[in-house]
């Protein structure tokens, strides 16, 4: 859309310049029309240019925390069954008991080997059904990426928390250079 309206821009642009060549009207500014469109076409072209940064960003984010989520895969799906655990207990002791319950469940060697075998999704699924949990698994999800960001496993969905590229540099505290030393 932003390149169809620079197209736009440049139309007037020549309609402006061809006006003024082969039949200019008098009293009317031509070069302040034409600084006029050079800026809009300026402003859209970095808008456009603005636009796509953030869109590579976003695609780099996105592929950072995909990359993380499969390198901490067990620990998710871990994480979502806890959660899972967490939300269908009424009080703090019936947390803690399930939460343990769970921690046992999911050492088990058949466990770990479906959780190493499967998608987050399936296994989240799998185990829902095989221990009588509510099979909500977005949610359960979301719940383990929102606890791995907190840790810091995972990077944030918008990658704010991430270190800037390129740090800005320290400027000295005075506008002066200092005195060179005294050799005397």
């Amino acid at each position: 859309m932003l390149a169809e309206l620079v197209e736009i821009q440049m139309s007037i642009a020549r309609a402006t310049q061809q006006e003024a060549l082969q039949a200019p009207q008098p009293g009317v500014d031509y070069c302040q029309r034409i600084a006029t469109v050079a800026r809009s076409v300026r402003l859209t072209l970095l808008l456009k240019g603005k636009l796509s940064q953030e869109h590579k960003e976003k695609r780099k984010a996105e592929a950072k925390r995909e990359a993380a989520q499969e390198d901490f895969h067990d620990l998710r799906v871990k994480l979502a069954m806890l959660a899972a655990a967490y939300e269908v207990s009424k009080d703090n002791e019936e947390i803690a008991r399930r939460v343990a319950e769970m921690r046992e469940r999911l050492e088990r060697p058949e466990v770990v080997e479906l959780i190493e075998a499967s998608r987050a999704p399936v296994a989240v699924a799998a185990l829902c059904r095989r221990w009588g949990l509510p099979v909500r698994v977005e949610r359960w999800l979301e719940m383990a990426d929102e606890a791995m960001e907190q840790l810091g496993f995972i990077p944030s969905k918008d990658g704010e928390d991430d270190p800037p590229a390129d740090p800005p540099k320290p400027r000295p505290t005075s506008g002066r250079k200092p005195r060179p030393p005294d050799t005397g």
